[in-house]
């Protein structure tokens, strides 16, 4: 299980959909399926 933290952007490589953790913790943050990538 991945950490979700707080205040950082994923991103879905499969749709390009954004998202902003608002709140963290022990999560697996998934869109169209797939693990959400950590936005650089």
């Amino acid at each position: 299980m991945a950490n979700a933290q707080t205040g950082k952007r994923y991103v879905c490589s499969a749709c390009g959909a954004e998202f902003i953790v608002t709140k963290g913790g022990d999560a697996e943050l998934k869109c169209c399926g797939k693990l959400l990538d950590l936005k650089k």
